[in-house]
């Protein structure tokens, strides 16, 4: 199965689903992270620092590859047709099985903005008369994970087994998430922020019965053929 996992900053995958993208790995499947853009314009961090720190964070994880889209940070558009466009032309080149997604509920702007344009794309891609240049493609299946804001899942991922290793990906993104001299000073880096993540992973893990989990909205009905899901 092929996997792709959006962020609109990088570090956004590490965060909402990074748990889940490692256990893909681990399962053999084709796992890639799509960044929609470099985070130029953060408290913290160059766009050299903050590309470096993302390809160490994939490395941990052991996706197969990680790229930027490049959108303007702090100015995605959710109704922008050339943005949706860039979106598109992503997914019709990797044509992925299943494509995990921010949640458009979240107060940060981009974020908010970016869970409209990933809609519209995901739409968009498998219409045939949308933008000719690359043969359409309709994502069989689509998960959206929280962003800052919580929700009611629809399922929830056991992933007690990779946590550690969620969060030293996490905090591979140096400079968003340790503090330090000629550091502002951000919610992302303060001492409490990763008991929060790990709160949040105690909270749904323990919906399951598990240690860890990581919460995932359906973006459509999922169709079953085999009842036997239930039973393992």
């Amino acid at each position: 199965m092929k996997v792709l996992a959006f962020g609109i900053h990088p570090d956004d995958v590490e965060l909402g689903c990074g748990g889940t993208v490692i256990l893909a790995v681990r399962q053999g499947h084709d796992v890639s992270i799509v960044d929609c853009s470099k985070g130029t314009s953060s408290s913290n961090g160059t766009p050299e620092e903050r590309a470096a720190e993302a390809a160490e964070a994939a490395r941990i994880m052991g996706v197969r590859k990680r790229f930027n889209l490049d959108l303007p940070d702090t100015r995605i558009q959710g109704e922008s047709d050339d943005q949706a466009a860039v979106v598109v032309g992503c997914l019709r080149d990797e044509r992925p099985d299943l494509v995990l997604i921010p949640s458009g509920d979240d107060p940060h702007p981009d974020h908010a903005a970016g869970g409209r344009l990933m809609d519209r794309a995901l739409y968009f891609s498998g219409v045939h008369g949308y933008r000719r240049a690359r043969p359409a493609w309709r994502v069989p299946h689509v998960l959206v994970y929280p962003g800052r804001t919580d929700f009611e899942p629809h399922i929830v991922v056991d992933v007690t087994s990779v946590h550690d290793l969620k969060i030293k990906a996490i905090l591979a993104h140096r400079s968003q998430f340790l503090s330090g001299e000629r550091r502002e000073s951000t919610p992302l880096n303060s001492p409490d922020f990763i008991g929060f993540v790990e709160a949040r992973s105690r909270a749904h893990g323990r919906r399951i019965g598990v240690r860890f989990g990581e919460p995932f909205r359906a973006a459509g009905p999922i169709a079953l053929a085999d009842l036997r899901v239930f039973g393992e």
